[in-house]
């Protein structure tokens, strides 16, 4: 998967390039829900405090069906509430957005981040490494497309409910996740009667990793209250897999911009020379047809005919040929180790200063 930023850049520019005017009026009224919609499946993810968990449910939508998991929840709506400003339909049109960039994405994100592989020995090392290399890779996007720093993107206001019904809308959210999973994945949710609480956790504990991670907040700044709170001496660097840098590396190369090359993860002989950017480029021009499709037929208050092809079944992660998941066997790894290891000595010695300077944070 992608980071939190470039599948809200993504989501944006996607949704503005399918409809300018359509584009506004949904951001102005139900943007938050757009952009955490923007989040996909990655929820699930996240959902790791709060039990029943959903976790294994994220697992699925990755694997496979995951177009048949929106339209079967946009089918759970009723025909007078598919208006495209109204805060679950915006919701589903950034949940839309998630399948290209995932697909796009991935294989590039494996490749330079390796994995941890109990049978290959030394690769423990990499253990963490896929998520802090994707926010290295929001960040470049971030400077691409925004010029700013990470500490002027508050990704928490950002996903923050803009609807003063807000109550209402979580709970159409949690109807929509229900209904597209039970119609996706049939025998894994047949049995199961806690699937709307574990929905409800899995956004809950989304928007409390999304607050915890938010590079507004974790930016080393002067006057940060609570900012050091994930440093973890024993943990480590892993510590820091989740936050965002306050500048990017200069001595790397993470978006290939300089065309080296690089092979799919799957091992079965495709090979690209794909800057991160072209990759972006791809993902946002796919998600553009989809939504403008999307929009226009929500509009008329009809879901699309084939809404679930015309986003994709095929898994979001590693895939072969044909489209189905499989494992991945092939990687360059950049040298992140060393850059989490980094990071985490850097921060550790600020927030020990600024121990020394005020006291604990409170």
């Amino acid at each position: 998967m992608a980071g939190q930023i470039t599948h809200i850049l993504v989501g944006e520019a996607a949704l503005r390039g399918a409809a300018p005017a359509e584009a506004e009026a949904v951001l102005r009224s139900s943007g938050g829900y757009f952009r955490l919609g923007c989040q996909g499946p990655d929820i699930f993810y996240h959902n790791q405090r709060t039990m029943p968990s959903g976790l294994h449910y994220g697992a699925l939508a990755h694997r496979r069906d995951y177009g048949r998991v929106i339209e079967g929840g946009l089918e759970s709506l009723p025909r007078d509430r598919l208006a495209p400003e109204s805060p679950a339909v915006a919701y589903a049109l950034g949940l839309a957005t998630h399948a290209a960039v995932d697909r796009a994405t991935h294989p590039f994100i494996v490749f330079y981040a390796g994995w941890a592989d109990p049978a290959r020995p030394g690769t423990e090392r990499f253990r963490a490494c896929h998520p802090f290399f994707e926010r290295l890779l929001d960040l470049a996007l971030l400077s691409h497309e925004r010029g700013i720093d990470p500490s002027d993107f508050d990704m928490e206001k950002l996903m923050a409910p803009s609807s003063q019904e807000s109550a209402q809308a979580d709970s159409d959210l949690v109807t929509l996740w229900a209904a597209g999973l039970r119609k996706a994945f049939p025998r894994s949710t047949g049995g199961d009667q806690l699937i709307e609480q574990r929905v409800a956790n899995a956004l809950a504990d989304a928007r409390h990793f999304i607050r915890l991670t938010n590079p507004r907040r974790t930016a080393m700044l002067p006057g940060k209250g609570d900012w050091f709170t994930y440093l973890n001496e024993r943990v480590g660097p892993r510590s820091v897999a989740l936050i965002y840098p306050d500048s990017l590396p200069a001595e790397i190369d993470i978006e290939s911009l300089g065309r080296e090359g690089w092979e799919h993860p799957a091992g079965d002989g495709r090979s690209f020379s794909s800057t991160y950017l072209d990759l972006i480029g791809g993902a946002r021009s796919e998600a553009e047809t989809i939504l403008r499709r999307m929009l226009g037929d929500l509009a008329g208050g009809s879901i699309p005919d084939g809404l679930g092809e015309l986003i994709g079944n095929a898994g979001l992660s590693v895939n072969d040929r044909d489209g189905r998941h499989v494992p991945p066997l092939l990687s360059r790894p950049l040298p992140l180790p060393e850059l989490m290891d980094r990071e985490y000595r850097v921060r550790l010695r600020w927030a020990q200063a600024r121990s020394h300077r005020a006291g604990p944070p409170h």
